[in-house]
Protein backbone atom coordinates (compact mmCIF):
# COMPACT_ATOMS: atom_id res chain seq x y z
CA UNK A 1 0.00 0.00 0.00
CA UNK A 2 2.93 1.87 0.77
CA UNK A 3 4.90 3.39 -2.80
CA UNK A 4 7.63 4.52 -0.33
CA UNK A 5 8.26 1.99 2.10
CA UNK A 6 11.48 1.16 1.74
CA UNK A 7 12.67 4.54 2.09
CA UNK A 8 10.72 5.53 4.96
CA UNK A 9 11.10 2.16 7.01
CA UNK A 10 14.67 2.79 8.22
CA UNK A 11 14.89 1.95 11.69
CA UNK A 12 12.48 -0.39 13.53
CA UNK A 13 10.36 2.43 14.87
CA UNK A 14 9.45 3.99 11.34
CA UNK A 15 8.83 -0.13 10.27
CA UNK A 16 6.05 0.08 12.74
CA UNK A 17 4.56 3.33 12.17
CA UNK A 18 4.56 2.31 8.06
CA UNK A 19 2.82 -1.28 9.40
CA UNK A 20 0.40 0.79 11.15
CA UNK A 21 -0.29 2.95 8.33
CA UNK A 22 -0.45 0.28 5.56
CA UNK A 23 -2.95 -1.60 8.14
CA UNK A 24 -5.58 1.63 7.51
CA UNK A 25 -5.35 1.70 3.85
CA UNK A 26 -5.78 -2.29 4.09
CA UNK A 27 -9.11 -1.42 5.88
CA UNK A 28 -10.37 1.39 3.67
CA UNK A 29 -9.68 -0.80 0.45
CA UNK A 30 -13.04 0.29 -1.67
CA UNK A 31 -13.12 -2.90 -3.58
CA UNK A 32 -12.17 -5.38 -0.68
CA UNK A 33 -14.40 -3.51 1.29
CA UNK A 34 -17.45 -3.33 -1.30
CA UNK A 35 -16.86 -7.36 -1.75
CA UNK A 36 -16.84 -7.97 2.18
CA UNK A 37 -19.87 -6.17 3.25
CA UNK A 38 -22.55 -6.67 0.13
CA UNK A 39 -23.94 -9.55 -1.54
CA UNK A 40 -26.56 -10.48 -3.45
CA UNK A 41 -28.43 -13.58 -2.37
CA UNK A 42 -31.33 -14.55 -4.64
CA UNK A 43 -32.81 -11.20 -5.02
CA UNK A 44 -31.90 -10.21 -2.01
CA UNK A 45 -29.22 -7.35 -1.67
CA UNK A 46 -27.59 -7.46 1.62
CA UNK A 47 -25.73 -4.67 3.37
CA UNK A 48 -23.59 -5.52 5.82
CA UNK A 49 -23.50 -2.52 9.11
CA UNK A 50 -24.32 -1.62 12.72
CA UNK A 51 -27.58 -1.69 11.27
CA UNK A 52 -27.76 -4.14 8.19
CA UNK A 53 -30.24 -3.46 5.27
CA UNK A 54 -31.32 -5.20 3.00
CA UNK A 55 -33.29 -4.96 -0.23
CA UNK A 56 -35.35 -7.05 -2.52
CA UNK A 57 -34.57 -6.05 -5.75
CA UNK A 58 -37.33 -8.44 -7.67
CA UNK A 59 -40.16 -5.37 -6.45
CA UNK A 60 -38.68 -3.59 -8.81
CA UNK A 61 -39.01 -2.65 -12.37
CA UNK A 62 -35.67 -0.91 -13.05
CA UNK A 63 -32.39 -0.82 -10.69
CA UNK A 64 -30.12 2.28 -10.91
CA UNK A 65 -26.66 3.07 -9.03
CA UNK A 66 -25.68 6.59 -8.90
CA UNK A 67 -22.03 7.29 -7.40
CA UNK A 68 -20.40 10.30 -6.44
CA UNK A 69 -17.65 11.19 -4.41
CA UNK A 70 -13.62 10.15 -4.53
CA UNK A 71 -13.26 6.84 -5.41
CA UNK A 72 -17.09 6.44 -6.93
CA UNK A 73 -16.25 5.19 -10.04
CA UNK A 74 -14.64 1.91 -8.12
CA UNK A 75 -17.24 1.22 -5.78
CA UNK A 76 -20.14 1.69 -8.50
CA UNK A 77 -18.12 -0.99 -11.17
CA UNK A 78 -17.73 -3.04 -7.99
CA UNK A 79 -21.89 -2.60 -6.70
CA UNK A 80 -22.47 -3.09 -10.51
CA UNK A 81 -20.81 -6.41 -10.36
CA UNK A 82 -22.51 -7.34 -7.26
CA UNK A 83 -26.24 -6.77 -8.67
CA UNK A 84 -25.28 -8.27 -11.93
CA UNK A 85 -28.00 -8.42 -14.16
CA UNK A 86 -30.15 -6.86 -12.27
CA UNK A 87 -28.58 -3.78 -12.69
CA UNK A 88 -30.00 -1.18 -15.46
CA UNK A 89 -28.10 1.74 -15.60
CA UNK A 90 -25.21 2.87 -13.13
CA UNK A 91 -23.40 6.57 -13.45
CA UNK A 92 -19.99 7.58 -11.54
CA UNK A 93 -19.45 11.09 -11.16
CA UNK A 94 -15.29 10.70 -9.65
CA UNK A 95 -12.00 12.36 -9.41
CA UNK A 96 -9.56 10.67 -11.80
CA UNK A 97 -6.31 8.73 -9.80
CA UNK A 98 -7.83 6.20 -7.91
CA UNK A 99 -6.40 2.72 -8.70
CA UNK A 100 -9.25 0.04 -9.89
CA UNK A 101 -8.71 -3.35 -11.37
CA UNK A 102 -8.95 -3.85 -15.08
CA UNK A 103 -12.86 -4.65 -15.01
CA UNK A 104 -15.45 -2.53 -16.33
CA UNK A 105 -18.83 -2.97 -16.32
CA UNK A 106 -20.85 -2.22 -19.56
CA UNK A 107 -23.81 -0.41 -17.78
CA UNK A 108 -21.58 1.95 -15.86
CA UNK A 109 -21.03 5.32 -17.26
CA UNK A 110 -17.98 6.45 -15.49
CA UNK A 111 -17.80 10.65 -15.54
CA UNK A 112 -14.55 12.44 -13.82
CA UNK A 113 -14.92 16.15 -13.00
CA UNK A 114 -12.69 17.86 -11.49
CA UNK A 115 -11.85 18.98 -7.77
CA UNK A 116 -11.45 20.67 -5.50
CA UNK A 117 -12.71 23.40 -7.50
CA UNK A 118 -16.18 22.46 -10.14
CA UNK A 119 -15.71 22.89 -14.06
CA UNK A 120 -17.75 22.72 -16.28
CA UNK A 121 -17.10 19.42 -16.52
CA UNK A 122 -18.85 19.27 -13.26
CA UNK A 123 -22.15 20.79 -14.59
CA UNK A 124 -22.32 18.63 -17.79
CA UNK A 125 -21.61 15.80 -15.72
CA UNK A 126 -24.31 16.22 -13.03
CA UNK A 127 -26.93 17.14 -15.56
CA UNK A 128 -27.02 13.47 -16.58
CA UNK A 129 -27.35 12.15 -12.99
CA UNK A 130 -30.11 14.52 -12.86
CA UNK A 131 -31.59 12.95 -16.37
CA UNK A 132 -31.37 9.77 -14.88
CA UNK A 133 -33.61 10.80 -11.91
CA UNK A 134 -36.14 12.86 -13.57
CA UNK A 135 -37.16 9.41 -15.68
CA UNK A 136 -37.51 7.32 -12.51
CA UNK A 137 -40.65 6.36 -11.03
CA UNK A 138 -42.50 4.75 -7.78
CA UNK A 139 -41.30 1.00 -9.98
CA UNK A 140 -37.72 1.96 -9.53
CA UNK A 141 -34.88 1.62 -7.20
CA UNK A 142 -31.69 3.78 -7.11
CA UNK A 143 -28.83 2.72 -5.04
CA UNK A 144 -26.87 6.19 -3.95
CA UNK A 145 -22.98 5.69 -3.02
CA UNK A 146 -21.85 8.87 -1.73
CA UNK A 147 -18.59 9.98 -0.39
CA UNK A 148 -16.09 12.61 0.02
CA UNK A 149 -15.10 15.11 -2.65
CA UNK A 150 -19.22 15.26 -3.50
CA UNK A 151 -19.91 18.78 -3.23
CA UNK A 152 -17.29 19.52 -5.70
CA UNK A 153 -17.81 17.10 -8.13
CA UNK A 154 -21.95 17.79 -7.94
CA UNK A 155 -22.58 20.73 -9.38
CA UNK A 156 -26.13 21.48 -11.33
CA UNK A 157 -25.57 24.53 -12.90
CA UNK A 158 -23.50 26.75 -14.47
CA UNK A 159 -24.93 29.67 -11.83
CA UNK A 160 -23.57 26.99 -8.94
CA UNK A 161 -20.45 26.78 -10.63
CA UNK A 162 -19.21 30.56 -11.05
CA UNK A 163 -20.90 31.42 -6.90
CA UNK A 164 -18.50 28.42 -5.63
CA UNK A 165 -15.58 29.42 -7.68
CA UNK A 166 -16.03 33.11 -6.41
CA UNK A 167 -16.72 32.26 -2.62
CA UNK A 168 -15.22 28.76 -1.48
CA UNK A 169 -11.45 30.16 -2.26
CA UNK A 170 -12.12 33.25 0.14
CA UNK A 171 -13.69 31.31 2.51
CA UNK A 172 -11.09 28.32 2.50
CA UNK A 173 -8.55 31.04 3.35
CA UNK A 174 -10.30 32.58 6.39
CA UNK A 175 -10.57 28.96 7.87
CA UNK A 176 -13.88 27.85 7.66
CA UNK A 177 -14.57 24.86 8.82
CA UNK A 178 -16.48 21.97 6.01
CA UNK A 179 -19.52 22.17 7.76
CA UNK A 180 -19.67 25.87 7.56
CA UNK A 181 -19.06 25.47 3.71
CA UNK A 182 -21.37 23.00 2.99
CA UNK A 183 -24.08 25.28 4.56
CA UNK A 184 -23.35 27.57 2.14
CA UNK A 185 -22.90 25.03 -1.14
CA UNK A 186 -26.45 24.02 -0.30
CA UNK A 187 -27.77 27.20 -0.33
CA UNK A 188 -26.33 27.94 -3.97
CA UNK A 189 -27.35 24.38 -5.48
CA UNK A 190 -30.45 22.33 -6.67
CA UNK A 191 -28.84 19.34 -6.09
CA UNK A 192 -27.35 19.20 -2.87
CA UNK A 193 -29.55 19.37 0.79
CA UNK A 194 -31.73 16.88 -0.26
CA UNK A 195 -31.80 17.55 -3.90
CA UNK A 196 -30.97 14.36 -5.57
CA UNK A 197 -33.81 12.97 -2.88
CA UNK A 198 -36.22 15.29 -4.89
CA UNK A 199 -35.28 14.38 -8.18
CA UNK A 200 -35.68 10.67 -7.32
CA UNK A 201 -38.69 10.66 -5.70
CA UNK A 202 -41.00 8.55 -5.52
CA UNK A 203 -38.58 5.97 -6.33
CA UNK A 204 -37.23 3.77 -3.63
CA UNK A 205 -33.77 4.63 -2.19
CA UNK A 206 -30.57 3.82 -0.34
CA UNK A 207 -27.87 5.91 0.43
CA UNK A 208 -24.59 4.32 1.00
CA UNK A 209 -22.67 7.34 3.07
CA UNK A 210 -19.09 6.90 3.19
CA UNK A 211 -18.18 9.98 5.92
CA UNK A 212 -15.47 12.12 5.55
CA UNK A 213 -16.32 14.61 8.04
CA UNK A 214 -16.49 14.64 11.70
CA UNK A 215 -19.19 12.94 13.59
CA UNK A 216 -20.74 11.08 10.13
CA UNK A 217 -22.98 14.32 9.93
CA UNK A 218 -25.17 13.18 6.63
CA UNK A 219 -26.38 16.46 6.44
CA UNK A 220 -22.82 17.80 5.49
CA UNK A 221 -21.19 14.54 3.42
CA UNK A 222 -20.59 15.63 0.08
CA UNK A 223 -23.33 18.15 1.05
CA UNK A 224 -26.23 15.78 2.10
CA UNK A 225 -27.43 15.41 -1.57
CA UNK A 226 -30.35 12.74 -0.60
CA UNK A 227 -30.26 13.79 3.51
CA UNK A 228 -33.07 16.47 4.59
CA UNK A 229 -31.41 19.77 5.67
CA UNK A 230 -32.41 21.74 8.24
CA UNK A 231 -30.35 24.61 7.48
CA UNK A 232 -31.39 27.75 5.32
CA UNK A 233 -30.81 29.96 3.27
CA UNK A 234 -29.90 32.55 6.47
CA UNK A 235 -27.70 30.02 7.74
CA UNK A 236 -26.07 30.11 4.47
CA UNK A 237 -25.58 34.09 5.03
CA UNK A 238 -24.32 33.98 8.39
CA UNK A 239 -21.70 31.94 7.42
CA UNK A 240 -20.78 34.76 4.61
CA UNK A 241 -21.21 37.19 7.06
CA UNK A 242 -18.96 35.66 9.79
CA UNK A 243 -16.24 35.04 7.47
CA UNK A 244 -16.36 39.21 5.70
CA UNK A 245 -17.21 37.75 2.25
CA UNK A 246 -20.00 39.12 0.46
CA UNK A 247 -23.41 38.19 -0.62
CA UNK A 248 -23.80 40.70 -3.41
CA UNK A 249 -24.09 39.08 -6.90
CA UNK A 250 -25.30 35.61 -5.24
CA UNK A 251 -28.44 33.90 -6.04
CA UNK A 252 -29.39 31.51 -3.19
CA UNK A 253 -31.23 28.41 -3.60
CA UNK A 254 -33.82 27.10 -0.44
CA UNK A 255 -32.97 23.23 0.01
CA UNK A 256 -36.51 21.44 -0.30
CA UNK A 257 -38.37 21.00 3.01
CA UNK A 258 -40.87 18.48 1.84
CA UNK A 259 -40.53 15.85 4.31
CA UNK A 260 -42.22 13.09 1.40
CA UNK A 261 -38.74 13.43 -0.46
CA UNK A 262 -36.99 11.46 1.81
CA UNK A 263 -40.05 9.43 2.79
CA UNK A 264 -38.11 6.42 0.50
CA UNK A 265 -34.82 7.25 1.01
CA UNK A 266 -33.06 5.18 3.58
CA UNK A 267 -29.80 6.44 4.57
CA UNK A 268 -26.81 4.08 5.62
CA UNK A 269 -23.41 4.56 7.01
CA UNK A 270 -20.97 2.51 5.43
CA UNK A 271 -17.71 3.54 5.81
CA UNK A 272 -15.70 5.91 8.36
CA UNK A 273 -12.46 7.00 10.05
CA UNK A 274 -13.22 4.31 12.99
CA UNK A 275 -12.75 1.66 10.57
CA UNK A 276 -9.39 3.11 9.90
CA UNK A 277 -8.64 3.45 13.29
CA UNK A 278 -9.63 0.48 14.43
CA UNK A 279 -7.31 -1.55 11.87
CA UNK A 280 -4.47 1.02 13.02
CA UNK A 281 -4.73 -0.12 17.31
CA UNK A 282 -5.17 -3.24 16.01
CA UNK A 283 -1.60 -3.43 14.34
CA UNK A 284 0.06 -1.44 17.14
CA UNK A 285 -1.20 -3.61 19.71
CA UNK A 286 0.28 -6.78 17.56
CA UNK A 287 3.73 -5.05 17.49
CA UNK A 288 3.57 -5.22 21.30
CA UNK A 289 2.63 -0.91 22.01
CA UNK A 290 -0.15 0.01 24.03
CA UNK A 291 -2.80 1.38 21.74
CA UNK A 292 -5.76 3.38 21.57
CA UNK A 293 -7.90 5.91 19.75
CA UNK A 294 -7.74 9.61 21.28
CA UNK A 295 -10.19 10.96 18.74
CA UNK A 296 -12.39 10.43 15.80
CA UNK A 297 -13.06 13.72 15.42
CA UNK A 298 -10.17 15.97 15.37
CA UNK A 299 -10.50 19.53 14.26
CA UNK A 300 -8.23 22.96 15.00
CA UNK A 301 -5.69 24.73 13.13
CA UNK A 302 -3.80 21.71 11.67
CA UNK A 303 -0.20 23.09 13.02
CA UNK A 304 -1.03 22.67 16.42
CA UNK A 305 -3.68 19.55 16.58
CA UNK A 306 -1.26 17.18 17.55
CA UNK A 307 0.43 19.44 20.02
CA UNK A 308 -2.06 18.11 22.67
CA UNK A 309 -1.16 14.18 21.50
CA UNK A 310 2.64 14.68 21.62
CA UNK A 311 2.48 16.46 25.15
CA UNK A 312 0.54 13.33 26.59
CA UNK A 313 1.69 10.15 25.16
CA UNK A 314 3.65 7.95 27.29
CA UNK A 315 6.59 5.76 26.60
CA UNK A 316 5.91 2.60 24.53
CA UNK A 317 2.68 4.00 23.62
CA UNK A 318 0.74 4.67 20.22
CA UNK A 319 -2.12 7.33 19.82
CA UNK A 320 -4.42 6.96 16.84
CA UNK A 321 -6.73 9.65 16.17
CA UNK A 322 -9.24 11.02 13.04
CA UNK A 323 -10.61 14.58 11.76
CA UNK A 324 -10.15 17.09 9.28
CA UNK A 325 -7.98 20.01 10.65
CA UNK A 326 -8.02 23.62 9.09
CA UNK A 327 -5.24 25.31 7.68
CA UNK A 328 -5.37 29.73 7.57
CA UNK A 329 -3.45 30.53 4.27
CA UNK A 330 -1.23 33.03 5.55
CA UNK A 331 1.76 32.33 2.57
CA UNK A 332 1.80 31.45 -0.90
CA UNK A 333 3.83 27.68 -0.68
CA UNK A 334 2.37 24.32 -1.46
CA UNK A 335 1.03 21.66 1.29
CA UNK A 336 -1.78 20.20 2.97
CA UNK A 337 -3.43 19.44 6.38
CA UNK A 338 -1.34 16.56 6.72
CA UNK A 339 1.78 17.81 5.99
CA UNK A 340 0.81 21.31 8.02
CA UNK A 341 0.39 19.21 10.95
CA UNK A 342 3.06 17.14 11.18
CA UNK A 343 5.48 20.51 10.54
CA UNK A 344 3.89 21.72 13.58
CA UNK A 345 4.72 18.92 15.35
CA UNK A 346 8.22 18.74 14.18
CA UNK A 347 8.58 22.36 15.28
CA UNK A 348 7.65 21.46 18.66
CA UNK A 349 9.66 18.82 19.15
CA UNK A 350 12.96 20.87 18.23
CA UNK A 351 12.06 23.18 21.03
CA UNK A 352 11.16 20.80 23.48
CA UNK A 353 13.67 17.82 22.73
CA UNK A 354 13.76 16.43 25.99
CA UNK A 355 10.30 15.71 26.40
CA UNK A 356 9.46 14.23 22.59
CA UNK A 357 12.65 11.72 22.99
CA UNK A 358 11.94 8.41 21.21
CA UNK A 359 8.68 10.05 19.21
CA UNK A 360 7.58 9.63 16.21
CA UNK A 361 4.25 11.82 14.46
CA UNK A 362 2.28 10.68 11.33
CA UNK A 363 -0.92 12.40 9.82
CA UNK A 364 -1.84 11.03 6.26
CA UNK A 365 -5.14 11.96 3.82
CA UNK A 366 -7.09 8.79 3.71
CA UNK A 367 -7.15 8.82 0.00
CA UNK A 368 -3.73 9.31 -0.24
CA UNK A 369 -3.93 13.09 -1.59
CA UNK A 370 -3.27 16.00 0.32
CA UNK A 371 -4.11 18.18 -1.59
CA UNK A 372 -0.72 17.35 -3.47
CA UNK A 373 0.71 13.86 -5.12
CA UNK A 374 1.72 12.97 -1.47
CA UNK A 375 -0.54 11.32 1.10
CA UNK A 376 0.86 13.28 3.99
CA UNK A 377 4.04 12.98 6.31
CA UNK A 378 6.31 11.64 9.17
CA UNK A 379 8.54 13.31 11.50
CA UNK A 380 10.71 11.85 14.37
CA UNK A 381 14.71 12.33 15.75
CA UNK A 382 16.04 11.28 12.43
CA UNK A 383 14.36 13.93 10.58
CA UNK A 384 15.76 16.76 13.00
CA UNK A 385 19.08 14.92 12.78
CA UNK A 386 18.10 15.78 8.47
CA UNK A 387 16.73 19.51 9.11
CA UNK A 388 19.79 20.71 11.16
CA UNK A 389 22.59 19.02 8.68
CA UNK A 390 20.79 20.98 5.79
CA UNK A 391 20.52 23.80 7.96
CA UNK A 392 16.47 23.94 7.27
CA UNK A 393 14.16 26.26 9.36
CA UNK A 394 10.76 24.58 9.70
CA UNK A 395 9.33 27.83 11.10
CA UNK A 396 10.14 29.56 7.59
CA UNK A 397 8.12 26.98 5.84
CA UNK A 398 5.38 27.28 8.66
CA UNK A 399 4.91 31.17 8.01
CA UNK A 400 4.59 30.43 4.02
CA UNK A 401 2.21 27.26 4.75
CA UNK A 402 4.71 25.65 2.49
CA UNK A 403 4.91 22.31 4.01
CA UNK A 404 5.11 20.00 0.93
CA UNK A 405 8.41 21.82 -0.19
CA UNK A 406 10.10 20.99 3.41
CA UNK A 407 9.51 17.96 3.57
CA UNK A 408 10.87 17.41 -0.46
CA UNK A 409 14.08 18.85 1.09
CA UNK A 410 14.04 17.38 4.91
CA UNK A 411 12.59 13.94 3.64
CA UNK A 412 9.47 12.11 5.28
CA UNK A 413 6.80 12.35 2.58
CA UNK A 414 4.59 9.68 2.77
CA UNK A 415 3.07 8.16 -0.98
CA UNK A 416 0.05 5.71 -0.94
CA UNK A 417 -1.76 3.78 -3.51
CA UNK A 418 -4.76 5.54 -4.07
CA UNK A 419 -7.41 2.76 -3.60
CA UNK A 420 -9.16 3.31 -0.57
CA UNK A 421 -12.22 5.25 0.91
CA UNK A 422 -11.85 8.83 1.82
CA UNK A 423 -12.87 9.16 5.15
CA UNK A 424 -10.67 12.24 6.69
CA UNK A 425 -7.24 12.20 7.75
CA UNK A 426 -5.57 9.42 9.91
CA UNK A 427 -2.88 10.71 12.54
CA UNK A 428 -0.28 8.72 14.64
CA UNK A 429 1.97 9.16 17.58
CA UNK A 430 4.10 6.65 18.70
CA UNK A 431 6.72 6.77 21.41
CA UNK A 432 9.37 4.06 21.70
CA UNK A 433 9.11 1.78 24.26
CA UNK A 434 12.64 1.92 26.11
Amino acid sequence: MLLNKKELATTPLRTDACAIIESAYEALDIEKTIARKICLRGTTLFVLGARPARVDVSRFRRIFIIGIGKGADVATIALAHVLKNHLTRAIALAVRGVARSARAHPRVEVLYGTHPEPSRVNVRATEKIVSLLAGADKRDFILFFIGGGGSSLLCGTERERQAGCRVFPALTKRGVTIQEMNIVRKHFSEVKGGGLARLAYPASSLSLIVSDVCGNDFGTIASGPTVYDRTTIADALRVLARYGVSPAGLTFVETPKEKKYFSKNKTFLFMCNQDATLAMVARARAQGYSAKIASLALEGEARTALLPLIKKIKKGETLVCAGETTVSVRGNGTGGRNQEAVLGALDYMLHHRRETTGMLVVSFASDARDNTPVAGALVDAHTIVAVEKKKINPEKFLSRNDSYHFFQKAGGHIRARRTAFNVSDLMLVIRKKI
